[in-house]
C-alpha cells in the first residue's frame, strides 16, 4: 500500500500513461503506412494490379491473426497479470517488426512478407492490456482523461504513418518504415519490462484453450471468408462454406462457454445490457469507419491521382480532430458519464459521412468531410472505452475490452469488403488512364452505407446506460 501511494507522489500513473500513448503511436504509425506503401510493396515485389488482392493480405491478415490473439492475450492478462502479457505481446511485435522490413531479404515472394504480418498481428493484443494497466494504475475519476490520451495518441500514429510513413515510402522505401521503428519497438519492450509495475488484480481461473480455440478457428472462418469476397462473389461455393463453418464454430463456442468451468468469456458478462450494446456499436463504429477510410483512399488514388504522401496529407484533419478532442473528450466523460459523448460522436460522424456523400469532387471538400468524421470518431471511441470499462467487473477487464475490439475489428473487415465489392461493380474505363475508374454511384452508395451502419449505432446508443464516474475509494 505504502509503495502504491509513493509511486503516485513521484508522478508513477503519468510515467505509465506517457508510456503507453507513445507505444499506442508507434504501432498506429506502423499499419497507418501500410496503406499507402501498398501499391509499391507491389511494385517491388514485381506484382500486377491484378494481384492487388492479395497484395491487401498484407493489411488483412493483421487484422485477422490480431483478432485472434485479442482475447487470448486479454483473458491471460487478467489471470496471470497485464504487465507479463504486454511484454510478450511487444517482445513478438518487435520481432516481427524487424522481420517484416526485411522481406525481400528473405524471399521475392510476397508471402514470406504475408507470414511475418501474421506474426506481426499477434501485438494488436497490446491494447486491450493497456487499457486495463491504466485502469489498475489511475484513480477511477481520472481513467477517462487517460483513456481520451491514449485515443488521441491513436489519432496522432495514423497522421505520422499516412504523412511521414507516405513520404518515407516515397523518398526512402517502404522498408525504412519498418527499419526506423524496429529499434524503437525494442526500446519501449525494455522500459515496459523494468518500469511498469505489475497489476495485483488477478481473476482467479484456469485458461479455456477449447474456447480460444473454438473463437480463434470462429474468427478465422469468418474473416477469410469476407475477405475473399474480393476476389470472389458473396456466393462462391468457397465462400458460403467459410460462412457456415464460421456459424457452427460460433454455436460450438458459444455451447462450450455456458458448460466450461473457467470460460474464456463469461456469458453472463456478454448478457449485460450495456456490455452487449457497447460491442454492437463497437461493430457498427468499426464498419462505417473503415468503410469510409478505405474508400477516401480510393477515392484519392484513382480520381485525384495522389501519391502515398498525399493521400496521408489527405487524411491529416480526422488525425488532428483526434489529437485535439481526446483529451477534452475524457474530461467530458468525467464530468457527464460516457453514454452522451458516444452518442455525440456517432451524429458528428454521420455529418462527416453526409459532408463526403455531397461533397467529394475536390480535395477541399473531402478534407472538410474527414475533419468532421474525424472529430465524431474521437468522440465515440474515449465513449465506448469508458462505457466498457464502467460496465465490467475490474478482474474481467482484459477479456471485456478484447471482445470489443474484436466486435470493432470484424467491423472494420467486413466494411471495406463490402466497399471493395460495390467500388468493383461501379467502375468505367476512363480513355487516357488505362484502368477502370471508380464513379459518383460507387461513392454515394458506401458513403450512404456508413451513414446507415452509423445511425444505427446511434439507436442502440440511446438505450445504454449513462454511468457515473466512480470516486477515488468507490472501486
Amino acid at each position: 500500500m505504502e509503495e502504491a501511494v509513493e509511486a503516485k507522489k513521484n508522478g508513477y500513473p503519468t510515467m505509465v500513461l506517457l508510456l503507453l500513448a507513445s507505444i499506442a503511436v508507434m504501432v498506429m504509425y506502423v499499419e497507418a503506412m501500410s496503406f499507402p506503401s501498398l501499391l509499391q510493396i507491389m511494385q517491388d515485389f514485381d506484382m500486377p494490379m491484378s494481384d492487388y488482392a492479395l497484395a491487401s493480405w498484407i493489411i488483412t491478415i493483421y487484422l485477422i491473426v490480431g483478432a485472434v490473439s485479442i482475447p487470448i492475450f486479454g483473458k491471460l492478462g487478467d489471470i496471470y497479470g497485464k504487465k507479463k502479457m504486454l511484454v510478450i505481446a511487444m517482445v513478438i511485435y518487435s520481432i516481427a517488426v524487424t522481420l517484416t522490413g526485411f522481406s525481400r531479404d528473405f524471399s521475392d515472394s510476397i508471402y514470406v512478407m504475408i507470414g511475418f504480418r501474421a506474426f506481426q498481428g499477434i501485438g494488436m493484443a497490446m491494447f486491450p492490456l493497456a487499457f486495463s494497466i491504466i485502469r489498475d494504475e489511475f484513480p477511477p475519476e481520472k481513467v477517462p482523461v487517460a483513456m481520451g490520451v491514449i485515443s488521441a495518441m491513436f489519432g496522432v500514429g495514423t497522421a505520422v504513418g499516412f504523412v511521414l510513413g507516405g513520404f518515407v515510402t516515397d523518398s526512402f522505401g517502404w522498408e525504412w518504415t519498418y527499419h526506423s521503428i524496429a529499434p524503437i519497438a525494442f526500446i519501449f519492450t525494455f522500459v515496459v519490462a523494468i518500469k511498469v509495475r505489475e497489476s495485483p488484480i488477478r481473476l482467479k481461473a484456469k485458461v479455456d484453450l477449447i474456447g480460444g480455440a473454438l473463437l480463434g478457428a470462429t474468427l478465422v472462418s469468418l474473416l477469410v471468408g469476407i475477405t475473399e469476397t474480393r476476389n470472389r462473389s458473396w456466393t462462391d461455393p468457397f465462400i458460403l462454406t467459410l460462412f457456415a463453418l464460421s456459424v457452427v464454430l460460433l454455436a460450438s463456442f458459444i455451447f462450450w462457454q455456458s458448460k466450461a468451468k473457467d470460460p474464456l468469456i463469461r456469458l453472463s458478462l456478454m448478457k449485460n445490457r450495456d456490455i452487449a450494446l457497447s460491442n454492437i456499436i463497437g461493430f457498427l463504429i468499426g464498419f462505417a469507419l473503415f468503410t469510409a477510410f478505405q474508400t477516401i483512399a480510393a477515392l484519392a488514388g484513382y480520381n485525384f491521382g495522389l501519391d502515398a504522401t498525399h493521400i496521408g496529407l489527405l487524411s491529416l484533419p480526422s488525425s488532428i480532430a483526434a489529437l485535439v478532442l481526446g483529451p477534452t473528450v475524457g474530461f467530458l466523460v468525467k464530468k457527464r458519464g460516457p453514454k452522451w459523448p458516444l452518442v455525440a460522436g456517432m451524429i458528428i460522424s454521420i455529418f462527416g459521412f453526409i459532408s463526403l456523400y455531397a461533397f467529394h469532387d475536390g480535395q477541399m471538400e473531402v478534407a472538410i468531410g474527414v475533419l468532421i468524421m474525424g472529430a465524431g470518431n474521437a468522440f465515440a471511441m474515449v465513449g465506448i472505452i469508458n462505457m466498457i470499462i464502467l460496465s465490467t467487473p475490474r478482474e474481467e477487464t482484459g477479456i471485456s475490452t478484447a471482445v470489443n475490439t474484436i466486435m470493432r475489428t470484424v467491423g472494420s473487415v467486413v466494411g471495406p469488403a463490402l466497399s471493395a465489392a460495390i467500388i468493383s461493380a461501379n467502375s468505367t474505363m476512363v480513355p487516357g488512364v488505362g484502368a477502370p475508374i471508380p464513379n459518383d454511384d460507387a461513392y454515394h452508395m458506401i458513403f450512404m452505407l456508413s451513414i446507415v451502419f452509423m445511425a444505427i449505432g446511434v439507436i442502440a446508443g440511446l438505450f445504454l446506460t449513462n454511468k457515473k464516474i466512480p470516486s477515488r475509494n468507490s472501486e
